[in-house]
């Protein structure tokens, strides 16, 4: 039984969703980098061209990317009171999504957070594509097929079931929250581990009758 380990964002997504795409045309990003300078590294921009107005982008208030007309760019006073030019590209729960270097190829995020009279700016471990999978997983967690495993026998029982090895599973623990995602191609069933602090949180299964659709 074929089983792929760590499957990253955007294979998922073709899997997800079939091959189908629905994103922001190429016309609204020319725009953006002639008349705001706004060049978005290929990653983000590759992910809003496809999937933009689909699910994984809006299914949730919570996680969400920007259309480039509304993103902005600004300068916070950061650390030893240095000026910090930072993108605004998205949302992750009360915080919003911001990068600094935006010519890499996967550049790490910023989370701001408003406060009254200011802005509380944290750095962190995560990167545009570690975002992505997140909200993969977001969408998969909101089908009506997922099934959520946190009990230790059941999450056995499962992943026997779905021909995934345990030990095979790879994450990154220097994450707060990580996410590593597997696809059975023969059962066509995504399995997808969810680690707090370098520890196993829960799984989830979503079987491929549930895909596109979602």
């Amino acid at each position: 039984m074929a089983v792929l380990y760590n499957v990253e964002p955007f294979k998922a997504m073709k899997i997800l969703y079939q091959g189908e795409t629905d994103g922001f045309p190429e016309e609204d990003f020319t725009r953006n980098e002639k008349e705001r300078n706004i060049v978005l590294p290929q990653m983000l921009k590759r992910f809003l061209s496809e999937y933009g107005y689909m699910t994984v982008n809006r299914l949730s208030d919570s996680v969400r990317m920007l259309h480039p007309n509304i993103m902005t760019r600004r300068v916070f006073q950061y650390g030893d009171n240095r000026g910090l030019p930072l993108l605004i590209i998205g949302r992750v729960g009360a915080f919003q999504v911001a990068i600094s270097d935006e010519r890499a190829a996967d550049p790490e995020i910023f989370l701001l957070k408003q406060a009254p009279g200011q802005t509380q700016i944290l750095p962190s471990d995560d990167t545009i594509s570690e975002i992505l999978k997140v909200m993969v997983c977001g969408v998969m967690l909101k089908s009506d097929g997922a099934v959520i495993a946190d009990d230790p026998q059941l999450a056995v029982r499962l992943l026997k079931e779905n021909g995934v090895d345990l030990m095979k599973i790879t994450y990154d623990p220097r994450l707060r929250r990580e996410y590593s995602i597997c696809f059975s191609e023969e059962l066509r069933t995504f399995t997808a581990a969810e680690f707090i602090e370098g520890e196993f949180a829960r799984f989830f299964f979503l079987r491929s009758e549930k895909f596109k659709k979602i």
